[in-house]
Protein backbone atom coordinates (compact mmCIF):
# COMPACT_ATOMS: atom_id res chain seq x y z
CA UNK A 1 0.00 0.00 0.00
CA UNK A 2 1.56 3.72 -0.80
CA UNK A 3 1.79 6.10 1.60
CA UNK A 4 -0.99 8.28 -0.18
CA UNK A 5 -3.47 5.47 -0.60
CA UNK A 6 -3.11 4.82 3.25
CA UNK A 7 -3.28 8.65 4.20
CA UNK A 8 -6.34 8.27 2.55
CA UNK A 9 -7.59 5.66 4.50
CA UNK A 10 -7.19 7.17 7.54
CA UNK A 11 -8.49 10.39 6.29
CA UNK A 12 -11.76 8.87 5.60
CA UNK A 13 -11.70 6.85 8.95
CA UNK A 14 -11.30 10.17 10.76
CA UNK A 15 -14.40 11.95 8.71
CA UNK A 16 -16.22 8.97 10.01
CA UNK A 17 -15.40 8.39 13.34
CA UNK A 18 -16.08 12.26 13.85
CA UNK A 19 -19.50 11.76 12.31
CA UNK A 20 -20.57 8.48 14.57
CA UNK A 21 -18.77 9.95 17.53
CA UNK A 22 -21.04 12.74 18.83
CA UNK A 23 -24.06 10.64 18.38
CA UNK A 24 -22.45 7.97 20.61
CA UNK A 25 -21.75 10.53 23.05
CA UNK A 26 -25.11 11.79 23.07
CA UNK A 27 -26.57 8.22 23.30
CA UNK A 28 -24.37 7.77 25.98
CA UNK A 29 -25.35 10.46 28.17
CA UNK A 30 -28.99 9.47 27.09
CA UNK A 31 -28.52 6.34 28.80
CA UNK A 32 -26.88 7.70 31.74
CA UNK A 33 -28.54 6.11 34.81
CA UNK A 34 -30.99 8.11 36.78
CA UNK A 35 -29.77 9.13 40.33
CA UNK A 36 -32.69 7.21 42.73
CA UNK A 37 -34.54 10.05 44.19
CA UNK A 38 -35.66 9.75 48.04
CA UNK A 39 -38.94 9.79 48.92
CA UNK A 40 -40.46 12.86 50.40
CA UNK A 41 -40.25 12.58 53.91
CA UNK A 42 -43.38 11.87 56.32
CA UNK A 43 -44.12 14.70 58.39
CA UNK A 44 -46.78 14.23 60.99
CA UNK A 45 -49.63 17.24 60.42
CA UNK A 46 -51.93 16.61 63.20
CA UNK A 47 -52.73 18.93 65.93
CA UNK A 48 -54.77 16.95 68.03
CA UNK A 49 -53.53 13.68 68.76
CA UNK A 50 -51.79 12.57 71.77
CA UNK A 51 -52.49 12.57 75.26
CA UNK A 52 -53.48 15.31 77.06
CA UNK A 53 -54.33 16.83 80.86
CA UNK A 54 -55.66 19.75 82.31
CA UNK A 55 -57.46 21.70 85.08
CA UNK A 56 -61.12 23.34 84.50
CA UNK A 57 -63.36 25.60 86.39
CA UNK A 58 -67.12 26.88 86.29
CA UNK A 59 -70.85 27.04 86.86
CA UNK A 60 -73.29 24.57 87.32
CA UNK A 61 -77.58 24.36 87.63
CA UNK A 62 -78.31 21.22 89.80
CA UNK A 63 -81.80 19.96 90.49
CA UNK A 64 -83.27 17.69 92.19
CA UNK A 65 -86.47 16.14 92.83
CA UNK A 66 -88.13 14.34 94.89
CA UNK A 67 -91.17 13.71 92.93
CA UNK A 68 -94.49 14.25 95.85
CA UNK A 69 -92.27 16.35 97.91
CA UNK A 70 -91.08 18.83 96.00
CA UNK A 71 -88.07 20.52 93.90
CA UNK A 72 -85.61 22.45 94.58
CA UNK A 73 -82.28 23.69 92.72
CA UNK A 74 -79.26 25.57 93.16
CA UNK A 75 -76.62 27.08 91.34
CA UNK A 76 -72.71 26.87 92.41
CA UNK A 77 -69.03 26.87 91.46
CA UNK A 78 -67.05 24.08 90.38
CA UNK A 79 -63.55 22.75 89.75
CA UNK A 80 -61.72 19.61 88.92
CA UNK A 81 -59.09 18.25 86.56
CA UNK A 82 -59.54 15.94 82.72
CA UNK A 83 -57.25 14.03 80.95
CA UNK A 84 -57.91 12.32 78.05
CA UNK A 85 -56.46 10.43 74.82
CA UNK A 86 -56.73 11.69 70.93
CA UNK A 87 -57.02 9.97 67.46
CA UNK A 88 -56.65 12.56 64.57
CA UNK A 89 -57.16 11.11 60.51
CA UNK A 90 -56.05 12.37 57.59
CA UNK A 91 -59.69 14.39 57.02
CA UNK A 92 -59.32 16.11 60.09
CA UNK A 93 -61.67 14.38 61.91
CA UNK A 94 -60.50 13.74 66.05
CA UNK A 95 -62.02 11.09 68.14
CA UNK A 96 -60.93 10.20 71.61
CA UNK A 97 -61.65 9.41 75.24
CA UNK A 98 -61.76 11.13 78.26
CA UNK A 99 -61.58 10.97 82.30
CA UNK A 100 -62.61 13.93 84.36
CA UNK A 101 -64.04 14.48 87.87
CA UNK A 102 -64.02 17.36 90.06
CA UNK A 103 -65.63 19.02 93.20
CA UNK A 104 -68.92 20.90 93.64
CA UNK A 105 -71.06 22.29 96.31
CA UNK A 106 -74.36 22.55 95.12
CA UNK A 107 -76.71 22.46 97.87
CA UNK A 108 -80.75 22.60 98.13
CA UNK A 109 -83.50 21.45 100.41
CA UNK A 110 -86.52 19.40 100.00
CA UNK A 111 -89.27 19.20 102.86
CA UNK A 112 -87.02 19.61 105.38
CA UNK A 113 -83.68 17.59 104.03
CA UNK A 114 -80.98 19.30 102.49
CA UNK A 115 -79.14 17.91 99.69
CA UNK A 116 -75.76 19.14 98.75
CA UNK A 117 -73.71 17.37 95.79
CA UNK A 118 -70.16 16.43 96.85
CA UNK A 119 -68.23 15.52 93.71
CA UNK A 120 -69.13 14.45 89.65
CA UNK A 121 -66.73 12.55 87.38
CA UNK A 122 -67.14 11.01 84.13
CA UNK A 123 -65.64 9.40 81.51
CA UNK A 124 -66.80 10.01 77.69
CA UNK A 125 -66.08 9.47 74.38
CA UNK A 126 -65.18 12.97 72.27
CA UNK A 127 -65.69 13.38 68.63
CA UNK A 128 -65.18 16.23 66.41
CA UNK A 129 -63.12 18.01 63.78
CA UNK A 130 -60.34 20.19 63.41
CA UNK A 131 -59.60 23.76 62.21
CA UNK A 132 -55.99 23.86 62.56
CA UNK A 133 -55.71 25.33 65.91
CA UNK A 134 -59.20 24.69 66.65
CA UNK A 135 -61.43 21.77 67.45
CA UNK A 136 -64.88 21.35 67.75
CA UNK A 137 -66.79 18.57 69.33
CA UNK A 138 -69.47 16.76 71.24
CA UNK A 139 -69.29 14.12 73.78
CA UNK A 140 -71.31 11.30 75.41
CA UNK A 141 -70.42 9.62 78.36
CA UNK A 142 -71.15 7.34 81.54
CA UNK A 143 -71.32 10.28 84.39
CA UNK A 144 -71.10 9.78 88.35
CA UNK A 145 -71.91 11.93 90.99
CA UNK A 146 -71.84 12.03 94.95
CA UNK A 147 -74.88 13.38 96.82
CA UNK A 148 -75.41 13.59 100.71
CA UNK A 149 -79.11 13.68 101.88
CA UNK A 150 -79.09 15.76 105.71
CA UNK A 151 -81.91 16.26 108.01
CA UNK A 152 -82.24 16.67 112.01
CA UNK A 153 -82.11 12.58 112.32
CA UNK A 154 -78.83 12.28 110.01
CA UNK A 155 -77.54 12.01 107.00
CA UNK A 156 -77.37 9.63 104.03
CA UNK A 157 -74.68 9.26 101.20
CA UNK A 158 -74.96 7.62 97.81
CA UNK A 159 -73.00 7.59 94.83
CA UNK A 160 -75.55 8.07 91.17
CA UNK A 161 -74.54 7.11 87.84
CA UNK A 162 -76.03 8.15 84.58
CA UNK A 163 -75.03 9.77 81.80
CA UNK A 164 -73.38 13.31 80.38
CA UNK A 165 -73.22 14.73 76.92
CA UNK A 166 -72.34 17.92 75.71
CA UNK A 167 -70.61 19.84 73.58
CA UNK A 168 -67.11 22.26 73.35
CA UNK A 169 -64.25 24.26 71.61
CA UNK A 170 -60.72 23.75 72.42
CA UNK A 171 -58.49 26.05 71.02
CA UNK A 172 -54.66 26.01 71.17
CA UNK A 173 -53.46 29.21 72.41
CA UNK A 174 -49.26 28.72 72.22
CA UNK A 175 -47.41 25.39 71.18
CA UNK A 176 -48.59 22.72 73.51
CA UNK A 177 -50.85 24.52 75.90
CA UNK A 178 -54.81 24.48 75.10
CA UNK A 179 -57.43 26.11 76.03
CA UNK A 180 -61.44 24.94 76.25
CA UNK A 181 -65.13 26.19 76.68
CA UNK A 182 -68.24 23.76 76.77
CA UNK A 183 -71.59 22.86 78.06
CA UNK A 184 -72.66 19.72 79.56
CA UNK A 185 -75.78 18.15 80.49
CA UNK A 186 -75.81 15.06 83.00
CA UNK A 187 -78.46 12.99 84.49
CA UNK A 188 -77.30 11.09 87.04
CA UNK A 189 -81.06 9.14 87.50
CA UNK A 190 -82.56 8.86 91.23
CA UNK A 191 -81.35 7.11 94.32
CA UNK A 192 -83.29 6.18 97.97
CA UNK A 193 -82.31 8.72 100.76
CA UNK A 194 -82.92 8.06 104.60
CA UNK A 195 -81.15 10.15 106.12
CA UNK A 196 -80.61 9.30 109.97
CA UNK A 197 -83.12 6.10 109.00
CA UNK A 198 -86.12 8.15 108.51
CA UNK A 199 -88.76 7.26 105.64
CA UNK A 200 -87.10 6.28 102.79
CA UNK A 201 -87.62 9.05 99.86
CA UNK A 202 -86.25 8.74 95.88
CA UNK A 203 -84.44 11.93 94.44
CA UNK A 204 -83.60 12.39 90.73
CA UNK A 205 -80.88 14.55 90.14
CA UNK A 206 -79.51 16.53 87.05
CA UNK A 207 -77.12 19.15 85.99
CA UNK A 208 -76.42 21.53 83.72
CA UNK A 209 -72.76 22.62 83.69
CA UNK A 210 -70.82 25.69 81.30
CA UNK A 211 -67.06 25.29 82.12
CA UNK A 212 -63.54 26.86 81.09
CA UNK A 213 -60.63 24.89 81.30
CA UNK A 214 -56.53 25.10 80.22
CA UNK A 215 -54.37 22.09 78.92
CA UNK A 216 -51.43 20.87 78.25
CA UNK A 217 -50.75 18.20 74.86
CA UNK A 218 -47.83 15.75 75.46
Amino acid sequence: MTKSKALNILGVGVIAFSIAFPAFAADAVLQEPQVPIAPDPIIDTSQWGGFYAGLYGGYSWFDANAGALGEADDEATKFGGYTGYNFEFDNKVVTGVELNGGFANAQTSIAGTTVEQDWDASLRARLGYAFEKSFLYSFAGVALTGVEARSIAGSDQQTLTGFNLGAGLEHEIVDGITARVEYGFANYGSETFAPGGTTPNEIEFKEDSLNLGLGVKF
